[in-house]
């Protein structure tokens, strides 16, 4: 199903409705939400919304004034760097469209299980000094879990 709220001139209590909506994870597909007024504030409630959300494969938030702190809302919503742990558990469903510094090419496989992988072992590549792998990300996990990552 698509969403098209579009042009709507929604800012701050609309954002908050479209979190909350999102949050209980409804059989939506795709939201197209671009020309709003919404602000870096409700970049981060929306983009905090994703984090319960496995049905949304894509939302468009062009020209809705979101700006850098916004941006990084929905980067680490869909692809948390902090840790493995919030690594795993960031959404890997969901494409976002629409930003300065496109992120839409993160989530691009149909398989959420293939996006999730394909970060963990970004991360664990991409912060190694040698370019191999960052063992030291690996404290903590089961020594039998390890041949699978």
């Amino acid at each position: 199903a698509l969403l098209n709220l579009n042009e709507n001139v929604m800012s701050s209590r609309e954002a908050a409705v479209i979190a909350e909506f999102l949050n209980s994870n409804p059989s939506l597909a795709y939201l197209r939400s671009d020309d709003n007024q919404f602000n870096n504030a409700d970049a981060a409630v929306l983009a905090s919304s994703l984090s319960n959300n496995t049905q949304l494969r894509s939302i468009w938030i062009e020209k809705c004034g979101i700006q850098e702190d916004g941006r990084l809302a929905f980067l680490r919503a869909v692809f948390d760097v902090s840790s493995l742990s919030l690594c795993a558990s960031s959404n890997h469903t969901c494409k976002v469209h629409g930003l300065e510094r496109d992120i839409s090419a993160l989530n691009r496989k149909k398989k959420s299980f293939c996006n999730k992988w394909r970060k963990i072992f970004a991360m664990l590549a991409l912060s190694s000094e040698d370019s191999f792998i960052n063992t030291a990300l690996l404290q903590g996990v089961p020594a039998q879990l390890i041949p699978l990552v």
